[in-house]
């Protein structure tokens, strides 16, 4: 057995509280960016001396900066690219969402968070007296859901996408793999997604999952016959042609780096709260309060193309998720974080097929049990690594049992399907041993705070980072390299 000294939980503790918390809550790439922008520079403005007009203008740049990344160096085309431009295949809005959105992705060395976007589809809602009338069928023991087209008006518009007319009930039912299919069929048609250098990004194959992935190529390696042609530059005019080059490779990395693939799934927006999952509004708990409660199921839910033998469509309670993260304490979060860094990390360097057993979501769905039934009182910053702890051995116990309720409906067993023992046994055994190794939890989280160590660090290190003249008489010069290049001299 594992023994972990005052030492290494002292360490750990310390790691914890350390850990970034991004911002929660972002909508478009643009607002991701921004919005942690926003939270570095609110932590500068703390740190350091400056005029206030001068921050608003800086601001206001990293916000216009922010928009031209996007648009210049991420992404080639607008979603809006994927779809018709009349009715009825067309996009409502774009919708970032998982773990961009909630402030819950982590960089490790050996893989990049996908980003995901819902695209809600604009010519189709379903209202919450269609859960009555029979056109959308739920049950509380399955989050899939068959979804009909009653209205005369709306079979004909949609008439493409549907099935035969279905024989219990007479009614014509939506197809999502048609919907899926359709967006394939506008994506080949329109091209790429994402800026790449050289190779073509890859549609993988459309399954059974509500997800349509586009993955970006690998940039290429520098290879020594780069470097000797990067040499012979040097010594050709103009002499900023190497340097150019270089920088186009090692960019070309670092933005496969940071956005390697998206998932782009298909959705239907359903007005009110699902019948199926109305025991989570009235279920006792300590958290989330009434208030949030009430806000989000007041805020509708999703219906994405992700099908099965019960039903064509799959509920998403992805943005009540998103809008249950943003209640979270700054240590709640942390806690959150740590504990998927640690269990992805070592799930990644164990030696056993159980890479696709443990799912963020699942990951996810334990953070939120656990937070149901603890006490903000009881969440300080001593008490940081029993949270961690438990969450592990929750973990463990979920896989011993074999079952994990599903957050909004407890009736649905996340875990169900998982039919391996010997698997089962042996994941068990190393989450177990893992809850009592500190310094192998500090290991993982240090690994993944390195992305974010750039972004937060000693009040020192930001000072020397963004060079600082004078806090009284100047403003901060070269804030992020060249956000303020074009900084007017009379506002210094």
């Amino acid at each position: 057995m594992i023994q972990s000294s005052s030492e290494d939980y002292s360490t750990l503790t310390n790691d914890v509280c350390e850990m970034w918390v991004p911002a929660v809550g972002a909508q478009t790439v643009t607002d991701l960016f921004t919005k942690n922008l926003e939270n570095i520079f609110d932590y500068l403005l703390k740190t350091i001396n400056i005029p206030y007009e001068c921050s608003m203008y800086v601001l206001q740049e990293l916000k216009q900066d922010c928009e031209n990344f996007s648009s210049n160096f991420i992404f080639r085309r607008n979603f809006e690219t994927y779809f018709d431009t009349q009715p009825p295949f067309q996009l409502g809005e774009a919708i970032l969402s998982g773990s961009f959105s909630e402030g819950l992705f982590i960089y490790s060395t050996t893989e990049s968070p996908d980003i995901d976007f819902m695209c809600v589809l604009k010519n189709i809602t379903f209202l919450q007296h269609n859960q009555e009338d029979g056109s959308l069928l739920l049950r509380e023991d399955t989050p899939f859901v068959y979804a009909f087209v009653t209205k005369e008006e709306t079979q004909h518009l949609w008439s493409e996408f549907l099935h035969k007319v279905d024989e219990q009930t007479g009614k014509r039912r939506l197809s999502s793999k048609k919907l899926k299919e359709k967006l394939e069929e506008n994506y080949k048609k329109a091209g790429g997604l994402f800026h790449t250098s050289g190779k073509k990004e890859e549609l993988e194959e459309v399954a059974e999952g509500a997800a349509v992935t586009i993955r970006k190529p690998k940039p290429p390696e520098p290879s020594f016959e780069c470097f000797a042609e990067l040499g012979k530059d040097f010594l050709t005019p103009p002499t900023n042609r190497p340097f150019d080059a270089l920088y186009e490779l090692v960019y070309a990395a670092v933005l496969d780096k940071l956005f390697p693939s998206s998932d782009i799934v298909l959705s239907i927006f359903c007005e009110g709260w699902p019948n199926c999952a109305r025991e989570w509004i009235t279920r006792e708990r300590l958290w989330p309060d009434i208030y949030s409660v009430e806000k989000i199921t007041q805020s509708g839910f999703h219906l994405v193309p992700k099908s099965s033998a019960a039903g064509d469509f799959h509920l998403s309670f992805s943005c009540a998720e998103t809008m249950l993260i943003r209640t979270l304490s700054p240590l709640q979060h942390k806690v959150m974080r740590a504990f998927k860094a640690v269990v992805k990390y070592h799930q990644n360097i164990w030696n056993l097929p159980v890479k696709g057993i443990i799912s963020s979501y699942y990951l996810k769905t334990i953070a939120f049990w656990h937070f149901e039934k603890t006490s903000m009182e009881f969440w300080t910053k001593e008490t940081l690594v029993h949270h961690l702890v438990t969450l592990l051995h929750e973990l463990a116990e979920a896989l011993r049992i074999q079952n994990l309720p599903m957050y909004f409906m407890p009736k649905v067993n996340l875990l169900q399907e998982v039919d391996d023992p010997a698997v089962m046994l042996n994941l068990l055994e190393n989450i177990s041993q893992l809850s009592l190794n500190f310094s192998a939890m500090s290991e993982a989280i240090n690994t993944a705070s390195i992305g974010a160590s750039i972004f937060l660090n000693s009040d020192n290190d930001i000072a020397n980072r963004v060079n600082i003249l004078d806090a009284k008489e100047k403003m901060v010069a070269n804030i992020i390299n060249s956000l303020t290049s074009n900084f007017p001299e009379d506002t210094m």
